[in-house]
């Protein structure tokens, strides 16, 4: 009874309520590593844990957005979700790498005046 149920529900409405799903998971794990990267600032990996929980929340954001874009139809919100993920993505991938890159004790090498 329940599958013949979701079966005849239109595309775009179980396509939103995907994201929308995942977007509730994405939320729910970004604000955890965003809360334990909080409340212990003294450990080596608080401030990647931090990047990565802001960036969990980032994603959760533009999936709501798509999911919505896609329910309503509305270009704009396709739009603004595709957009700010993709540029988000973008910015936290270099501040993890420069992070991570702290971490290992890679430092860039002192410039040589002539």
């Amino acid at each position: 009874m329940a599958m013949s149920a979701i079966a005849e529900l239109p595309l775009h409405v179980t396509l939103a309520a995907l994201l929308w799903l995942m977007a509730a998971g994405t939320i729910w794990q970004g604000v955890r590593r965003l809360a334990k990267g909080l409340s212990r600032v003294d450990h080596p990996a608080s401030a990647v844990r931090v990047v990565r929980g802001l960036r969990g929340v980032i994603v959760a954001v533009s999936l709501a957005a798509l999911g919505g874009g896609v329910l309503f139809a509305s270009k704009g919100l396709l739009v603004f979700g595709v957009i700010f993920l993709g540029e988000e993505l973008c910015e936290t991938g270099v501040v993890l790498l420069a992070l991570r890159a702290g971490q290992r004790g890679v430092r860039a090498p002192k410039p040589r005046l002539a």
